[in-house]
């Protein structure tokens, strides 16, 4: 055999693996990856190896994006991970690139120790922490603690965190934003225009395509890793959207256009609707200018359609469409959403990721629960489409049935049924996608005055209370969704016959405010009587617009125009 016979994550891997009484040899990998190839051309190509782990382990290769719960559980340190587990799926020893001369001696040594030790391995990994809460209300001391390391961690003279590598942490500067906005905290918008102001124009942007390659390599952003994803531009699209609204710099417009037009040109499916994950990195092709590159082949695009991937770029061409004031935007995103959600023949939601040789993989991620639902309700606010509203519903009621803990709080990554190999046989409840799944159920508990789905969000933030401070600026995602729970949304009701032209107009003048807190909701002057009465609000004096700060409501509006500077009043200096 002249390659090595990689098998799948898989309950048949495990059994062979058991029955022969081998080792597991885990590759972690990604299409974008550039040590990951390397490693298969180099120590995956070399015949001795390929010899011994054909002969003596089970190989499993596992791809990041469409196992992010395996990942989540066996990375070592980055891609590729090189991991070896015995036939229960604790893991003997790992790293990450291994060269060949090495991967020979690590491989004899793995052996002899298995050969010595087997039925007796105790994990290397550390295991998987389950939060628990302690008896505290959640306060807004947790999220100024949090906003103090975003601070702390700022570097003040090249923007970002910390030193290299550097990534974006996107979540942080969403969060500086925030407390910019509504508590008039400049340092923060500091943090978020120098980290913003060096990325666009540093070399991680890519000057000749557009678009933002994954990370830096050096603490100045100018040398960057060359793999583009599909995550990282959705959310550099949303946060340059968003520091354009509140401080009106061009270059925050200009890079939210180039990434728009890097993402058309090569990650989106304009044809059919739907976004791509990821491009490769290719060093060589990307230092080149426009003419040296329409010389050499285009780095390959993985073109799975990945849900989480894909709701978080439908929510930011939503956004694009309304700052931009580019229509299409928001048409492609609406085609994008009905695509996705058409693909299963059966109509089970949230899937993980879907090729056109494998069809939908994967159901149940709360990843992509937490995603879609946030995508959903921005096709309703976008739309005023109830039909995408009740499909959250759907969405939300769906993941609480399967993955919200009911004893202690909080949403499992993965459902009962996958919960079955290695690791895996643990469900984790991470911090990161609690708080996007509680941040979606506190916009619905507001849109339906659901009381249920606020106390659930608030039992799942409640679980972090205690130990939130050890996540760094990774925590900005929990402050986030801990700031609607504790400060209530900006909530812009209108009442207006739907597809009058009045409704249109209250729409526009809502939706073109920064939407950090802000949830809109449309209500039937004719249908909706009900609610309108229980709101306090008047359906006679239709069409008509009402703005909540909290609990705090201003005076009906019948101007659209006057949406923006009726909450700037409310809100104060």
């Amino acid at each position: 055999m002249n390659k090595i016979q990689w098998l799948e994550w898989a309950k048949e891997s495990f059994d062979r693996a058991k029955s022969l009484g081998k080792p597991i040899l885990l590759d972690i990998t990604g299409s974008w990856c550039h040590w990951c190839h390397v490693m298969d051309n180099t120590s995956y190509s070399d015949p001795a190896i390929i010899d011994l782990v054909n002969k003596n382990f089970i190989p499993v290769r596992v791809d990041t994006d469409k196992r992010p719960d395996v990942n989540r559980r066996y990375n070592m340190g980055g891609w590729p991970t090189t991991a070896f587990l015995d036939n229960e799926g604790r893991i003997i020893t790992g790293g990450t690139y291994i060269p060949p001369e090495q991967l020979r001696e690590v491989l004899r040594s793995v052996l002899d120790f298995y050969g010595t030790n087997k039925g007796k391995v105790a994990s290397k990994l550390q295991p998987t922490r389950i939060p628990q809460a302690k008896d505290e209300a959640l306060s807004d001391k947790i999220t100024k603690d949090i906003a103090t390391t975003v601070a702390v961690n700022f570097d003040i003279d090249y923007g970002g965190f910390g030193f290299e590598p550097k990534f974006p942490h996107t979540e942080a500067l969403e969060y500086a934003l925030l407390r910019y906005r509504y508590h008039g905290e400049k340092e923060m918008l500091t943090v978020v225009t120098k980290t913003l102001d060096k990325m666009g124009n540093g070399g991680v942007y890519d000057r000749v395509e557009q678009g933002f390659f994954r990370y830096s390599t050096t603490r100045d952003w100018s040398i960057p890793h060359f793999e583009k994803m599909a995550e990282d531009n959705a959310k550099l699209l949303a946060v340059y959207l968003h520091a354009f609204q509140l401080t009106g710099r061009p270059l925050y417009r200009d890079r939210a256009e180039g990434i728009v037009k890097y993402v058309n040109s090569s990650l989106a499916d304009l044809e059919k609707g739907g976004f791509f994950g990821s491009q490769n990195a290719d060093e060589e092709y990307y230092k080149l200018d426009l003419s040296g590159r329409k010389t050499r082949k285009t780095p390959a695009v993985d073109r799975t359609l990945y849900t989480n991937y894909n709701s978080l770029l439908i929510s930011s061409f939503f956004l694009s469409s309304i700052v931009l004031d580019r229509p299409e935007l928001g048409k492609f995103a609406i085609k994008s959403l009905d695509r996705v959600l058409a693909l299963p023949a059966d109509g089970r939601v949230p899937f993980h990721y879907w090729r056109e040789e494998e069809g939908v993989k994967l159901n149940g991620l709360l990843v992509d629960y937490g995603q879609m639902l946030h995508s959903l309700l921005d096709a309703y606010e976008y739309s005023s489409k109830r039909a995408y509203l009740e499909k959250a519903i759907t969405i939300a009621d769906d993941s609480i049935e399967k993955l919200d803990d009911k004893t202690s709080g909080g949403f499992y990554d993965i459902p009962i049924e996958d919960s079955n190999l290695g690791e895996l046989r643990i469900r984790d409840k991470p911090i990161d996608e609690n708080s996007i799944m509680a941040n979606g159920l506190l916009r619905l508990s507001w849109l339906l005055e659901r009381t249920d789905y606020a106390a659930i969000a608030g039992k799942a933030l409640g679980l972090f209370n205690a130990d939130y401070e050890r996540y760094g600026v990774t925590g900005a995602s929990y402050a986030l969704a801990l700031d609607s729970y504790i400060n209530g949304p900006i909530g812009i009701t209108i009442i207006a016959p739907p597809k009058s032209k009045e409704s249109a107009a209250f729409k526009a003048g809502a939706l073109k405010l920064y939407p950090g807190r802000r949830y809109v909701r449309y209500l039937d002057p004719t249908k909706d009587l009900d609610q309108i009465g229980r709101l306090g609000f008047d359906a006679q004096k239709a069409p008509v617009a009402y703005v909540c700060a909290g609990k705090t409501c201003g005076p009906p509006i019948n101007d659209p125009s006057k949406i923006d500077s009726t909450l700037s009043s409310m809100l104060g200096p």
